[in-house]
């Protein structure tokens, strides 16, 4: 069906001049900057020792910048001529960090919040807490959770607060441990991230991280024997302060052996494996009864200072 159409529209082009339209050979033109300038070669000249007028004037710079790097160098190195040996110690420690075991402490103040159950303290923890206040600028805080009734007097003292007298704000300090007397079961929790609310579990781990801070390179230095450190710590975690009454005499006995032929259970000297089982000796009430190599090895715990400070706390 045929319609009447609406309008017409007049051609755009006729087919008749199809072949008379001239096409564009590209879409812009562009003056080609590979020809000499209109007036002439001297004007590139002239562009060349402009440009490296500017780039000798920068590399005189950069010389003088050096020159006086290296008077600053040797400026310093003559004053440390002069310091007492003292500073000369603490500045090498300082710039190699964890390398020669030196604990460093830098940014904001790290918090550490540890809930603990008061009838099963962990002693380990004020050791370390001890030990870190001789390195560190400590704060100390102990709290009591509704859970709990008769907190003794010395268990709620048991961080003295740490607070030095030179120092006033919080922002003076470089760690902060809270404990929170808590009904915790079966061990100690430490948070250590508000922002991500893990907890971590068990006296053993805690004094694994505090025992870090102290000394940072302590997985670095010699593996095998943090590997035997870790032994005993976990002996104390698992088999003396949890385990029944079979794994503890194993444990007992394995422990009595060890000091029979040596005076501490790892190397020549006090680790955190001794810290961890002599507190869990303690709290399990196992520490009277201990056979003569394992009596004579707590002696020797018991004559260190952040030892002694940590017993009392107990007996208060």
């Amino acid at each position: 069906m045929s319609g009447i159409p609406m309008y017409k529209a007049t051609p755009y082009y006729k087919l008749d001049d199809l072949n008379n339209i001239e096409l564009p050979k590209c879409m812009y033109k562009m003056k080609n900057v590979h020809k000499e300038r209109e007036d002439g070669p001297q004007s590139v000249q002239r562009g060349s020792s402009s440009g490296s007028q500017a780039l000798d004037a920068l590399e005189q710079r950069q010389e003088n910048i050096l020159r006086e790097l290296d008077a600053l160098q040797a400026e310093v190195a003559a004053m440390m001529q002069h310091l007492p040996a003292s500073v000369k110690q603490q500045g090498s420690a300082t710039a190699s960090g964890a390398t020669c075991g030196q604990a460093q402490l830098e940014g904001p103040v790290r918090d550490i919040v540890i809930n603990a159950s008061p009838s099963s303290p962990p002693l380990s923890l004020f050791i370390l807490y001890e030990l870190l206040k001789q390195q560190f600028r400590c704060f100390g805080s102990v709290h009591v959770h509704s859970s709990v009734e008769n907190v003794p007097e010395g268990l709620c003292k048991c961080l003295g607060n740490g607070i030095r007298s030179d120092l006033r704000n919080r922002t003076d300090f470089q760690l902060a441990i809270t404990l929170i007397w808590k009904d915790v079961k079966p061990s100690p929790q430490m948070m250590m991230s508000a922002a991500y609310q893990t907890p971590i579990h068990g006296e053993s781990n805690v004094a694994r991280y505090l025992g870090r801070i102290l000394q940072p390179s302590y997985d670095a230095q010699d593996p095998v024997t943090a590997t035997e450190i870790d032994t005993w710590v976990d002996m104390a975690g698992t088999q003396v302060l949890l385990g029944n009454n079979k794994e503890r005499a194993a444990s007992l006995r394995s422990l009595n052996s060890r000091l029979g032929k040596h005076d501490w259970l790892v190397g020549s000297g006090l680790t955190l494996a001794d810290m961890v089982m002599w507190s869990a000796l303690h709290q399990t009430g196992q520490a009277a009864g201990v056979p003569a190599n394992v009596k004579r090895w707590m002696q020797a715990c018991n004559d260190q200072p952040a030892f002694q400070s940590a017993l009392k706390l107990t007996q208060s």
